[in-house]
């Protein structure tokens, strides 16, 4: 598996498996957006997308944030894919690293206390804000 940045065939893919998961906190909007602001990130296994996430700069609080963490495909779930990305992510951001998935997202959420992230607060009623602890 790699960790990388989306490139075009990544992107297409992202957004068609996106658009079809319906999901809250990763949209067909959220993957448009961090595609052309260049924070789209893939986990890749050979030429299949596994999951994907995005980078956001938060120079206003001295942190990058994971945000939209999501596996793609239901049958990879479990598989230790979003800890691969947890683990590749840390090689890639320089600084402190903090994380904000939705309160309904309790994956990704059991899965950042796995990896010594702590729960700081809650912000805008549906937000996490999680911590490098």
């Amino acid at each position: 598996m790699e960790l990388r940045k989306a490139n075009e065939l990544d992107f297409v893919r992202i957004h068609s498996a996106v658009c079809r998961k319906n999901l809250s906190y990763c949209t067909h909007y959220h993957v448009a957006e961090d595609w052309y602001k260049d924070r789209l990130y893939a986990v890749v296994d050979g030429n299949k997308v596994l999951a994907t996430l995005s980078l956001v700069e938060e120079p206003k609080y001295g942190y990058t944030a994971i945000k939209r963490l999501c596996i793609l495909n239901k049958k990879n779930q479990g598989k230790g894919i979003a800890r691969f990305a947890l683990h590749e992510i840390q090689k890639v951001v320089n600084g402190r690293i903090g994380a904000t998935p939705w309160m309904d997202n309790g994956a990704v959420r059991h899965i950042l206390e796995m990896e010594g992230f702590v729960l700081q607060y809650v912000f805008n009623e549906r937000w996490c804000y999680y911590a490098k602890g």
